[in-house]
Formats: C-alpha cells, structure tokens, sequence
C-alpha cells in the first residue's frame, strides 16, 4: 500500500465497508510503512503516517459511536465522543485538513451536536498532587530539574510524545459543571445501580437518522404544553415550568405549561412523513 491508496481509502469513509479483518489490515499496513520510514530515520515520513492513523482511528471511533448510540448504549457512544476531541486536538496542531476531505470537520461538527442534546450535567473532578512521571518515548523520569529533551504533544519515530502519570497523591473529589473528563459523569444512584438519566431526546433523533453522516441541526425554544401531560401535577406543587411558583399560580391559569421545545431539521427526505417536532 502506498500514499495515494492510503489517501483513497481514509477519503472513501462513506462508502467503506467495515470489517474486523479489514481494520487490522489497514491498521497493520501503516504501522509497517511507518516502522520502514523510522529505520530509514525519514521523520517527516513518519509523522504522515501517523497523522493518517489517527485520522482513521477518528473516522472509526465516530462511527462506532453511532452504532452505541443506534443500540441506545448512550454513556459508551458519550465516551467516543470525548475520545475524538481529545485525538483531534493531538492531531490539529500537525495536520490541517482541507475541504473536510476526511470528514474530520463534520465529525467534530457532529460530535459537539450529539454531546449537546445529552442530559449530563454533573461530572467528578479529582485533586491531586502528581508525584512522578516519565517520558513517554524515552521512559525518562521528569522533573523540574530533570528534562530529557523530548517536547510534549511532538512526533518522534512515528509517535507523540506525552507524559505518563507514575505516582500521584489523591487529596479531594469535587463536582463540576465543566469538566476536564468528560466521561466522569455523576449518575444519580439508584436501587438497581442502572443508568438512570433521561436519553429520549437522543432516541428520537438516532432512530431518524439512516446514517452517520446524514446531515441534521436542531433549534431550542419555548412553547405551551398541554396541561394533560401534566395530569399528577396538583395546583399546589411546583409548576412543571420550573419557575419555582406554585402551579395554581402559574401556568395553569395558562393555556399550557410553558416547557422546552426542540425542533428537528433534517437535510434528507423521509420515506415517511414524521413529526421532527420533540417536546423536552
């Protein structure tokens, strides 16, 4: 496998037909164009072929974070999405994609829209004092006073240098709203340990959705919802608006709770004619 059929097959993720088999293949073919390119000590060359392989494990991770999702498997499609954020900022700084001819600008595109329409809100932060680590491609211990000349987040031989944690001192956990670990979410606890969190504005968007790059965008609103969907609701709880007033006092004087209200917008026709409408 040379470059140009390197190029047409992470060009041709549409139409690729995916198999374990297949995978390995590719994968194995990169990592001996970049072992050959290391020996030959072409660094440059090396670096390419690494850009390409995170390119793929981007496009991979993407779509097999659709099919979670398509088997209502949310928090692991939620942890694919971390994963391409976190590669695709590894991978910006050493290689710039143009026209999206790798999808990478509508996978990241997509990716932040999936993440937006999930109901986590919370996530665990941990503190911690890091005691040791080492170079990831020397195995160095690093220190203030002990540098091994190798520069975090640059390509040596066909690999980025990064630091690995080997001590650290845990001193506190805390909750946050913006977190650095995306996948640390805080899950309400509940008598059968499940997953507890509301994912039925993600449902009714996969299940219309045929294809991962099928294109999509969504608007958020405010509209009246009839007061029988509302039917355990008394007049004097709190009104299901969240305006914190009681419901006598608020909306159901109304011609309906003013809720949430998102609104689908599909690029591709329907074989059926369907309501894009969803009510949060």
């Amino acid at each position: 496998m040379n470059e140009v059929e390197i190029l047409e097959y992470l060009k041709g993720l549409e139409n690729r037909d995916i198999s374990p088999k297949e995978e390995n293949t590719f994968t194995n073919n990169l990592k001996e164009i970049k072992q050959n390119f290391v020996k030959d000590n072409n660094q440059q060359k090396a670096k390419k072929i690494w850009c390409y392989e995170q390119i793929y494990n981007v496009q991979n991770i993407y779509l097999s974070a659709f099919e979670l999702m398509k088997k209502n498997k949310f928090y692991e499609a939620w942890q694919n999405f971390e994963q391409i954020e976190i590669k695709l900022s590894f991978l910006y700084p050493h290689f710039k994609e143009k026209n999206n001819e790798f999808y990478l600008k509508l996978i990241l595109e997509y990716t932040r829209k999936f993440q937006s329409l999930y109901p986590y809100k919370f996530f665990i932060s941990t503190e911690e004092i890091i005691k040791e680590k080492e170079c990831s491609i020397c195995g160095k211990k690093i220190s203030l006073r002990n540098h091994c000349g190798h520069i975090p987040g640059e390509i040596y031989d066909g690999e980025m240098c990064l630091r690995r944690i080997t001590k650290v001192d845990f001193i506190g956990v805390s909750l946050v709203n913006s977190p650095d670990r995306k996948y640390a979410v805080a899950f309400p606890s509940t008598s059968e340990g499940a997953d507890s969190f509301d994912y039925k504005l993600l449902k009714y968007l996969i299940n219309l959705l045929e294809s991962p790059f099928e294109k999509w965008n969504y608007k958020w609103s405010k509209r009246r919802h009839p007061h029988s969907f509302f039917k355990d609701i008394t007049p004097n709880d709190n009104c299901p608006c969240e305006s914190g007033k009681k419901y006598v006092d608020c909306c159901l004087n109304e011609k309906g709770v003013l809720r949430p209200h998102c609104q689908f917008y599909f690029y591709k026709e329907k074989k059926e004619k369907m309501d894009f409408e969803y009510c949060y």
